[in-house]
């Protein structure tokens, strides 16, 4: 998705790079397995929302 935004380069991310699928989808497992989480966001983005 961030490929896709015009604004979205790699050098504005804190982090300083793309994320990649495997980052976002052990976020997933890990949400998947845990039954005690409820009600949060949690944003997968390299820091970009912080810059």
């Amino acid at each position: 998705m961030v490929r896709n935004n015009p604004n979205g380069k790699p050098d504005i991310i804190p982090v300083g790079r793309f994320g990649m699928v495997e980052e976002v989808s052990s976020v997933v497992v890990m949400l998947a397995r845990n039954g005690y989480i409820t009600g949060q966001t949690i944003n997968v983005n390299g820091g970009w929302y912080m810059s």
